[in-house]
């Protein structure tokens, strides 16, 4: 039986980096037009702006907003997926891994959603890490009907005429918007003790409150496409014994994902919503979560293919090393922007929608130059090294000392 350890940098599979790389550029954007801005806290709808603004705002929305989220959950489905492989190949034992890495994702979350920032997903990926063992011993039928079944489902009962306030009113007493602006008022504050208390309530009304009855079976549903993806070793190779599927992903995704686009902007606009019943609420929701799913497969798709050609596979290549420390690029995410619009930092208002996307491309630009010179010298980046370290239970190699990069 041999020692299990991290993978190696001869062992990744640049795809994937290149993947977890342009899903954290998505988590940016999104994360800093929306939240981090405090955006969804503004009293009453926003100003239209100009043109370059709106069409910053249709960009979000229709191009990153929830794809980016989804590409990250089907990455970590994939990641467990070959965990388990590598284990069975090396004839390990990974449970005790697995769990040790699922209870120090949580505390490193809970330690990120106090002392940063609410919008943390690490968490809530860890709570719902734990229900991916119920498929271990499944068929990947199963697994997919499973997962389609938990974007369904949720969005069934949510159709229930005000079950979003009978659900969320099972652990808050209030309603969700109370809650946001009590938020708003101490992070524009600075008051670190109030901060570290709203966010832990914020945290707790999205995870926690009526969110669980959607937010974690989503989670779930997309761990467990990409632990599909992952049994079936789709990314073997970079993908390249895979291409006929690939190239099935981009074309389907983009078939499937076109018409949940028209009827978003559709909704948006008010030309079809609840006014229109029930019934066509719920089919609207369903199709624009299909159409997310279409959506991400075709971005997947592009990737794969594009990454078969040198001069793409070189151009692309400069998103790995944000891919290979995600955690880390994620947390000083965090500590960037709550640094310009908390009290404790710049207390920046919330800037137009441009202003957001132009911010959150030089923030990148600048995490992508500092992920390439860190990787020059560290195997991993720092949040990844204290991670593995505490699941390895002992202190991981850090130096690259000589190793091929």
């Amino acid at each position: 039986m041999g020692e299990l350890a991290p993978v190696t940098p001869r062992e990744r599979i640049a795809t994937l980096d290149v993947l977890r790389g342009f899903a954290m550029l998505g988590v940016l954007l999104a994360n800093l037009y929306e939240l981090y801005s405090l955006r969804f806290a503004l009293d009453g709808p926003e100003p239209p702006g100009g043109v370059l603004d709106r069409l910053a705002s249709s960009f979000i929305m229709v191009v990153v907003a929830s794809k980016a989220q989804t590409l990250l959950t089907f990455l970590f489905g994939f990641g467990f997926a070959a965990q388990l492989l590598r284990a069975e190949a090396r004839g390990d034992h990974v449970m005790p891994i697995y769990l040790r890495r699922l209870i120090a994702l949580l505390v490193i979350g809970w330690l990120h959603v106090l002392l940063l920032s609410w919008v943390d997903v690490t968490w809530g990926y860890a709570l719902t890490g734990f229900f991916l063992l119920l498929f271990l011993r499944s068929s990947n039928r199963t697994r997919v009907i499973a997962a389609f079944a938990l974007t369904i489902v949720p969005l069934v009962i949510y159709a229930i005429p005000d079950a979003w306030r009978i659900l969320n009113g099972i652990l808050f007493d209030r309603p969700r918007d109370a809650y946001i602006h009590e938020y708003a008022a101490a992070a524009r504050s600075g008051d670190r003790f109030a901060i570290m208390h709203h966010h832990a309530v914020l945290a707790a009304l999205w995870t926690l409150g009526g969110a669980v009855f959607w937010y974690l079976p989503w989670l779930l549903g997309r761990f467990l496409l990409g632990y599909v993806a992952g049994a079936q070793r789709w990314f073997d190779r970079e993908g390249a014994d895979h291409l006929p599927l690939f190239r099935k992903l981009f074309g389907y995704g983009a078939l499937v994902a076109l018409p949940p686009i028209v009827l978003g902007v559709l909704a948006q606009t008010g030309v079809v919503g609840r006014q229109h019943g029930i019934a066509v609420s719920l089919i609207v929701a369903i199709l624009r979560q299909l159409g997310l799913l279409g959506q991400v497969a075709m971005y997947v798709g592009i990737v794969v293919i594009l990454m078969q050609r040198a001069t793409w596979r070189r151009l692309l290549g400069i998103l790995a090393p944000v891919g290979r420390m995600p955690l880390t690029t994620y947390l000083i995410q965090s500590l960037i922007c709550t640094s310009l619009f908390y009290g404790w930092g710049l207390a920046w208002s919330t800037p137009p929608p441009a202003t957001c996307i132009g911010l959150a491309l030089a923030i990148f630009a600048v995490q992508i130059a500092a992920s390439h010179l860190w990787l020059r010298w560290f195997r991993f980046g720092p949040a990844e090294w204290v991670w593995r370290s505490v699941v390895y239970w002992r202190r991981q190699p850090m130096r690259v000392a000589g190793e091929q990069r």
